[in-house]
């Protein structure tokens, strides 16, 4: 992901009609941390359809996924 200057509205102008969790999953994938245990998540074997990641990851991100980051 390129990484704009943050403090350049133009930046943001594709955000302009987000809604919360639109906002959410942008912060998320910003976040170096989040992005390492995403990654850790994705490396495991990961095919069954259930809900990705422990509980404490949802406790931690608030994001649980089915399947892969």
């Amino acid at each position: 992901m390129s990484r704009s200057d943050w403090t350049d509205p133009a930046a943001y102008e594709h955000m302009r009609g987000y809604e919360a969790d639109e906002f959410a999953a942008e912060y998320l994938i910003r976040n170096d941390d989040f992005v390492a245990e995403c990654d850790q998540l994705a490396s495991s074997a990961m095919t069954s359809g259930r809900l990705a990641g422990s509980t404490g990851f949802a406790a931690s991100w608030g994001a649980r996924f089915h399947n892969l980051c």
